[in-house]
């Protein structure tokens, strides 16, 4: 039976069940274009094996993008455990266009670069935009980067759904 008692319980739920599938859909979609990504990098790579030969220009490409733009997400995964563990500032948003086309041009030119990595970055850079659209505490923070990272992890295995 209803009571008027349970309507705080279930806005609370409401809440986290619009932010928590928000942020799935759209970190699972960045997943899935990311490894449609990888694919094509990779079958572009394999037909045309000349790429390799410029393996140092796209690490050069990616070092000056991340020494012009990325100065405040080198720290990559620690940035994102860091901000968990004492929060300080929202990360920002950079970190996720950065490490999604890094990954994608190493992997073009023939560089190994974990999927994993790429994905947690970007579900955590993701989901720290919610906390600064949203106005969330650092208690709601918290629930909000686990969930994002929890996202990109579980997307970048081919189930864009579980994130």
């Amino acid at each position: 039976m209803f009571s008027f008692e349970q309507i705080p319980s279930l806005l609370y739920l409401l809440k986290w069940l619009l932010i928590c599938l928000s942020l799935g859909a759209i970190a699972g979609s960045v997943s899935a274009f990311f490894l449609l990504a990888l694919e094509w990098a990779t079958n572009w790579r394999e037909s045309h094996l000349w790429i390799i030969s410029l393996l140092p220009v796209g690490g050069f490409i990616v070092g000056l993008s991340y020494h012009l733009y990325g100065n405040s997400v080198v720290k990559g995964n620690n940035l994102l455990l860091e901000e968990f563990h004492t929060p300080k500032k929202i990360i920002p948003f950079r970190m996720a266009p950065l490490v999604l086309f890094g990954t994608i041009l190493t992997h073009l030119f023939g560089g190994s670069a974990g999927r994993e990595g790429t994905a947690v970055q970007i579900g955590g850079a993701i989901a720290d935009r919610f906390t600064k659209v949203l106005k969330l505490s650092k208690r709601d923070r918290k629930i909000v980067l686990i969930a994002g990272i929890s996202a990109g992890f579980a997307s970048v295995f081919g189930t864009p759904l579980a994130g």
